[in-house]
């Protein structure tokens, strides 16, 4: 009769794992910190070796060999620059954007230089926004945003152009617009466009200003006609503004022998006459 033997348990006694556990965190600490020192030291023979390559101009040579093989490439594959097309020009010279994008009909597309092109026309002096991009296969496109003229800044004697932000536009011709208002005033600028948005408030009187002075940081003083002063209010300006357009449609005030308005005074209005007008007046009251 054959007799039956029990099989053996395979399951390990219960002491044996933990041993086997530690054992082998032990062996995996061990390969962690091996490969960590590897690491350090492949890394530092690799700074040392580009280090002793950029010395010796290995790197430079490297890289003007590939991006010379980029080019030609390129230029095989029809990636170049056939066409600078530019949207939103209206000021800024066309030979002066040219030179600032400083890409010709022939150059790779893909090796531009778009951040120097948009540095060069971003400092142009008609130009207040530029976006430079590619366009694939070979056309660069420009987009700007000019400066918009608002005024005439006079400062020690002399004129310069200023923008809707109150900046001063270098190189303008001045000349071509004498029809701007004039801003008169050390910080004047700045606060111009505000003052000339409220005056257009009253059209048929903003026509006839010809400039506009900030008076002691708190006020303005208007020019009309080219020979009338008329002194606004701190607070409320608009208000004395449409009062004085107000006055002049029923009773063409302004168009008297007046030289000075002052208005600086609420529900009070001095209005000042030329010296012979004053006499007449004078002499028409004896008489009387």
């Amino acid at each position: 009769m054959r007799s039956v033997k029990t099989a053996k348990s395979s399951k390990p006694p219960a002491n044996r794992a933990p041993r086997r556990a530690q054992r082998w965190i032990r062996q995996l600490s061990t390969r962690a910190m091996l490969f960590a020192g590897f690491s350090l030291a492949t890394a530092g023979i690799l700074a040392g070796l580009g280090w002793h390559a950029a010395n010796n101009d290995a790197v430079n040579r490297l890289l003007f060999a590939g991006e010379a093989g980029f080019r030609e490439i390129s230029i095989r594959t029809g990636l170049a620059v056939r066409d600078v097309m530019v949207s939103g020009r209206a000021r800024t010279a066309r030979s002066e954007l040219l030179q600032a994008v400083g890409i010709k009909a022939g150059d790779p597309i893909l090796t531009i230089d778009l951040e120097g092109a948009h540095s060069r026309i971003a400092a142009l002096a008609w130009v207040k926004q530029v976006r430079v991009e590619r366009r694939l296969p070979d056309t660069v496109f420009v987009s700007l945003v000019e400066r918009e003229p608002m005024a005439l800044w006079q400062r020690n004697g002399k004129l310069h152009l200023i923008d809707r932000d109150g900046g001063v536009i270098p190189s303008a011709e001045v000349e071509k617009f004498s029809d701007l208002p004039i801003v008169i005033g050390q910080d004047a600028p700045p606060r111009a466009r505000d003052v000339l948005a409220m005056l257009s408030r009253e059209p048929d009187l903003r026509q006839r200003v010809r400039a506009v002075t900030w008076v002691g940081e708190r006020r303005w003083d208007v020019r009309v006609d080219d020979r009338i002063n008329v002194q606004l209010p701190e607070l409320a300006p608009f208000e004395a503004w449409a009062e004085l357009a107000r006055m002049e449609r029923e009773h063409g005030v302004l168009r008297r022998d007046v030289i000075a308005i002052d208005m600086r005074l609420r529900d009070q209005l001095v209005v000042r006459v030329a010296p012979e007008t004053a006499a007449r007046l004078r002499r028409r009251g004896r008489d009387t």
